[in-house]
């Protein structure tokens, strides 16, 4: 990212203005043309008021320097030098730079959206290729603001930069006549327009500092706005609404404020050039006057030509200040560029084949921590072997390693010590991918898109057919309640699913998952919102998977060790204890015997009281093996 502060708006313009021009390519170049080709007709144009006006009788009897040539090049075409033909030139001229000003907005307009959707799909792009542990330390709202706010601000500011450079064309344009007819005179213009830019240079720099301001309120505004509509529940089940509403409009109140003082200073830009044109036009005058006595022809074209040069200036000026407002934008955009290019991985081919799961996933000495050169480890030279084709149940308490171990399961982190194998080969880089698309992931809150049911399904495996989607709402208990609603898999389920229940949620979600017909189904509480009756055909259907998918199912309901070939108890990031359920119940001082002895005294009394499982299956789970 380029340094704009303390001075360094310069640099930061030019590299700004380098990335547009190497993004835009040949369309680039020949935008500048097309800017070329204005600035130089309407240059012309101003050229034939010099013969007009020595047409109508007002003028030197003698024309010199430019205007000779101008009268050499009107001879030598054979026109005759009457008003008509000095008319219908002008119109000419006039309509070929009104075509070419056309031209030359829509070359602008593609070129500055061209660059735009180009950073934006680089961001995007880098955001879908970061890796896992580096996305979840980011914050959604800055993420947000940057592919929104910021890059519609860059896309302005783009557009406006080429319109800045074709005044810069046009200027030069009118300078070089100016020049022509008047030395001293343009001179005079100059220097006076230059120290009008030298004083109101500290503005460009209060435009940086706002441009900051207002980026860092934005962000802010965004994440507050994501925080409550993400808990929009939790925050009207407290009461909290009033909190929520309270610091968004102290926020909008900073733009506001924000939006006003950069309104303030284009207006104090405005202020000054108009008192500054006055004074300018003056001394102009003084001078043309009273010291160089120029003729009123020529004092005419001057006075139209610098009637327009001051104006521009001033909106060069302003133009300028918008650039410089936007810089911190684009920095923003850049730098987040640079940390997500910093964190990608590679993205999957097309067409990536699922692998073949036939013997075991394996943990060897993995050791996992989120901070790296702090804090003690998370998974903690962990050693696991998964036999292929089982149901396997993952237990523990809560804080002991079971969604950090889901993660490095299916491939979102890398072990920082050890490594995993999937049938013997280590899961890296060139496993990677087709190791993800051989999983499925049911997490306890489960996502789903604002989009049909259908489309829902589709995500997760687009070439099933519709006799396959049955099938799987049917295996996850979601057939009957698809089938009651009105539109059937064409309903709408609303944004994250909103519009059904939480279980039913979970159930399509299953049903995703099956469709996808993955070598490992991973379960992270995916059926805490059942019901028992749901509940129990999706442990049926657990175990008619048992032989063609790998099932690993964390849960903490005795529920889930009816299905189980294995059960796995994790504490503290290490296999504290595993097997089947009769090796690890007959262990009297194992960590599963307590397990099931706190469930029993607790949550299994509960399940028990709504039929979920047994008393006798209860007795039967704690029993000692003497």
């Amino acid at each position: 990212m380029v340094n704009t502060k303390h001075g360094g708006n310069i640099a930061a313009f030019k590299h700004y203005v380098e990335d547009v021009f190497k993004s835009a390519g040949l369309r680039g170049g020949l935008a500048v043309a097309a800017l070329i080709v204005v600035g130089l007709t309407e240059g012309v144009g101003l050229l034939m008021l010099i013969p007009f006006l020595q047409l109508i009788g007002v003028g030197d009897s003698a024309p010199t320097g430019v205007v000779a040539f101008i009268g050499r090049v009107w001879g030598w075409s054979g026109l005759p030098l009457t008003l008509p033909a000095v008319l219908l030139v002008y119109a000419v001229i006039v309509s070929l730079y009104a075509a070419a000003q056309r031209w030359s907005t829509l070359l602008n307009s593609r070129t500055a959206h061209a660059f735009t959707r180009g950073l934006r799909n680089r961001l995007f792009e880098a955001l879908a290729r970061m890796q896992w542990l580096d996305f979840t330390r980011m914050k959604s709202a800055e993420i947000y603001h940057v592919l929104t706010t910021n890059l519609t601000a860059i896309d302005n500011g783009v557009y406006s930069l080429f319109a800045l450079i074709s005044m810069i064309f046009i200027m030069a344009v009118r300078i070089a006549i100016a020049f022509a007819l008047s030395v001293p005179m343009t001179v005079t213009a100059l220097v006076g327009s230059a120290l009008l830019l030298l004083v109101l240079r500290p503005l460009n720099r209060q435009s940086y500092t706002l441009g900051e301001e207002w980026r860092s309120t934005m962000s802010s505004l965004f994440g507050v706005l994501g925080e409550h509509l993400g808990a929009m529940k939790l925050a009207k089940s407290y009461g909290a609404e009033g909190r929520h509403v309270e610091s968004f409009q102290s926020l909008s109140v900073d733009l506001e404020n924000q939006a006003n003082k950069f309104a303030g200073i284009l207006a104090t830009t405005q202020m000054f050039y108009e008192i500054g044109a006055v004074a300018i036009l003056g001394l102009f005058f003084y001078v043309a006057v009273a010291v160089l006595q120029m003729p009123a022809a020529k004092l005419l074209i001057m006075v139209f030509l610098f009637a327009g040069i001051i104006p521009q200036v001033s909106w060069m000026q302003r133009a300028w200040q918008g650039q410089v407002n936007m810089l911190p934008a684009y920095n923003a955009a850049l730098d987040m560029e640079t940390r997500l290019r910093r964190a990608e991985e590679s993205l999957p081919e097309a067409n990536v084949p699922q692998l073949n799961l036939t013997r075991n996933l394996e943990f060897r000495d993995v050791t996992f921590r989120y901070d790296a050169e702090e804090g003690a480890p998370i998974i903690d030279a962990m050693n696991l072997i998964l036999p292929a084709s089982k149901n396997i149940v993952i237990l523990g308490p809560s804080g002991g390693g079971k969604s950090t171990f889901a993660d490095l399961l299916m491939g979102l982190l890398k072990p920082d010590a050890g490594e995993i194998l999937i049938d013997g080969a280590a899961l890296e880089e060139n496993l990677l991918h087709s190791w993800r698309r051989s999983v499925a992931y049911v997490p306890q809150e489960s996502v789903l898109f604002h989009a049909t049911l259908k489309e829902n399904l589709l995500w997760a495996a687009p070439e099933a057919t519709d006799e396959e989607i049955h099938a799987a709402l049917r295996m996850a208990a979601a057939d009957e309640f698809v089938n009651r609603l009105p539109e059937g898999l064409n309903t709408v389920v609303g944004d994250r699913g909103m519009r059904i229940s939480g279980g039913e949620r979970q159930r399509v979600a299953l049903a995703r998952a099956i469709l996808r017909k993955p070598a490992l189904l991973l379960l992270d509480e995916a059926t805490s919102q059942l019901d028992r009756e749901n509940e129990k055909r999706i442990i049926e259907a657990l175990d008619a998977l048992r032989g063609s998918t790998t099932v690993v199912f964390i849960s903490h309901r005795l529920s889930a060790l009816r299905c189980a070939d294995q059960i796995v108890v994790v504490d503290r990031g290490r296999v504290v204890e595993s097997g089947t359920y009769e090796e690890l119940a007959g262990n009297v001082h194992g960590r599963f015997r307590s397990i099931l002895s706190l469930e029993q005294r607790g949550t299994g009394d509960q399940e028990a009281a709504e039929g979920r499982i047994s008393p006798q299956e209860i007795t039967r789970l704690t029993a000692v093996n003497e």
